[in-house]
């Protein structure tokens, strides 16, 4: 479905001039992952405006978006699998968020990001089968991953320490523990792949 919307809207821009044949098949997947993109972040917005918690949904799309975009991890093989893992990630982070004492939310949050900067600083970053790391792009992603996720972890410690409702710091951290649970299961998938092969 969303490469024939793809293909439709590459068509639309070829037939108006802004752009050439020769690339339809660059742009047929570029629009096909905006696509994809939009329609996973439309749907978690829409579940953070029903539950009424629309702010902390975008910061958990914020920091999620910025750390995966980092330090790598699990890709689904399809736009439906990736939906299903985006959707059903946010949804149990909402589900915790509500199942948990306000006065146990602190404590959470603060192990979730001991946990994120452990793993992030083990296995961060990790590639994929498709779009394997240089050395040299593994040592500056890795570099940058221990920046960033300290950064993270600062900004829990930060938020923990203010006094406003635990919900912000425990946005941040389930954030930064759901991409270190995506790092462990791309690492799982990169030595599956690798095993296969040889």
């Amino acid at each position: 479905m969303l490469a024939s919307q793809a293909k439709r809207i590459s068509s639309f821009c070829i037939s108006n001039g802004i752009i050439s044949e020769p690339d339809r098949k660059k742009y047929d997947y570029c629009y096909e992952i905006l696509l994809a993109t939009t329609l996973n972040i439309a749907a978690v917005v829409l579940i953070g405006l029903v539950t009424g918690f629309l702010a902390q949904t975008i910061c958990f799309m914020l920091v999620f978006a910025l750390l995966k975009n980092t330090v790598g991890g699990y890709h689904a093989d399809s736009h439906l699998g990736c939906f299903a893992g985006t959707v059903g990630t946010f949804l149990l982070y909402r589900l915790i968020a509500a199942l948990i004492p306000a006065s146990v939310l602190p404590a959470v949050a603060a192990v979730f990001a001991v946990f994120a900067g452990i793993t992030v600083f083990l296995l961060a970053p990790v590639g994929t089968e498709n779009k394997p790391l240089s050395r040299r792009q593994k040592s500056q992603l890795k570099e940058d991953s221990r920046l960033l996720i300290l950064f993270l972890c600062i900004v829990v410690l930060f938020l923990l320490l203010q006094d406003i409702s635990p919900q912000w710091a425990f946005s941040v951290s389930s954030a930064i523990t759901a991409v270190s649970a995506s790092l462990i299961a791309g690492k799982i998938k990169l030595a599956k792949a690798e095993t296969a092969e040889s």
